[in-house]
């Protein structure tokens, strides 16, 4: 069949006939490489679940302990701020699990964090930055002896938690640690809400 023969028959079916004999004959054409098979990606490393703190919690007691207090230590854990100073779900959630572990350790008595949170709630500090010196007067209304402070950093595919132990009333600083956590789905689900 040449155009001719095609054009004739386009003319005695009308241009829709026409139109789809030539997509019929020339779409063959325009196929200009081979297909290429379906290869399945490899299987993706298993997902971590939750928050893993041990590590945290783990480095905060070696800290606790280096302390040498003979009686137990009063310690209260302000809830975790981005670098910024704001508190999100995320950090508050992170204060309540580093509370809960160190609760577990010997020579360590947690005070309660409702206490801690309704202290910094008497002082006006709802969200914003955690200023030091408010730190240590909420400290010293609770009856601390010791702080857990605490920052946590967005670096993409991972979280940086830093964390720091103050003495009270005195606010000097006994031990600094860091530590980085892979971004489980728990984590991102805790970050992306609200304050």
């Amino acid at each position: 069949m040449n155009l001719r023969d095609i054009v004739r028959w386009g003319q005695s079916r009308g241009p829709a006939a026409t139109l789809m004999l030539f997509f019929a004959i020339g779409l063959p054409a325009c196929q200009t490489s081979p297909a290429v098979p379906y290869v399945a990606p490899p299987p993706a490393p298993a997902a971590r679940q939750g928050v893993p703190v041990k590590e945290i919690v783990a480095d905060l007691d070696r800290l606790l302990q280096a302390l040498e207090e003979s009686a137990p230590i009063r310690v209260a854990v302000i809830r975790y701020t981005t670098p910024s100073g704001l508190s999100r779900t995320f950090g508050r959630y992170l204060s309540l699990k580093v509370g809960e572990g160190l609760s577990r350790t010997p020579g360590v008595v947690l005070i309660d964090p409702g206490q801690v949170y309704e202290a910094l709630h008497q002082m006006g500090i709802e969200q914003g930055l955690l200023d030091t010196r408010m730190l240590l007067v909420v400290g010293e209304k609770v009856g601390a002896q010791v702080l857990v402070v605490g920052t946590y950093t967005d670096l993409g595919s991972t979280i940086d938690v830093e964390s720091r132990i103050l003495t009270v009333p005195a606010g000097k600083q006994e031990g600094n640690v860091s530590r980085v956590l892979p971004k489980t789905p728990a984590i991102l689900s805790l970050i992306k809400v609200g304050p």
